[in-house]
């Protein structure tokens, strides 16, 4: 949460996955960092790399602006929501959009011709 009078940081800008798989929104802590967020708890996570045991990964309050796909389209904006921190720049990315984002839209994937598109 940001404190009354305090000033807003810079936008974090990063490549994320759409990830259909993902009950949650991740971030990579690179992304989070330079924000200066403070945590607002710690979430008992299941991945496929922990082997059916829980990690806690600390969680952020942050909000979302999605650019449409042009500079005159209307960007999406998505007021404070929780997101994980965990590490995924390794894997060429800084976040995945999870469920949690997707339930507010309409995304289509069009596997042959490696296509999709995303209405709010």
């Amino acid at each position: 949460m940001q404190d009354e009078g305090a000033e807003v940081p810079p936008p974090a800008i990063g490549n994320f996955l759409v990830d259909t798989g993902a009950s949650v929104t991740v971030i990579d802590p690179t992304l989070l960092a330079p924000l200066g967020l403070a945590t607002t708890g710690t979430v008992p996570c299941h991945t496929s790399s922990t082997a059916g045991a829980p990690v806690d990964c600390k969680q952020y309050d942050v909000m979302l602006i999605i650019p449409g796909p042009s500079a005159d389209s209307p960007a999406w904006i998505i007021p404070a929501i929780p997101v994980l921190e965990s590490h995924l720049t390794s894997q060429g990315i800084h976040g995945l959009i999870g469920r949690d984002v997707l339930d507010k839209a309409i995304f289509v994937y069009n596997g042959p011709i490696n296509l999709f598109s995303l209405a709010y």
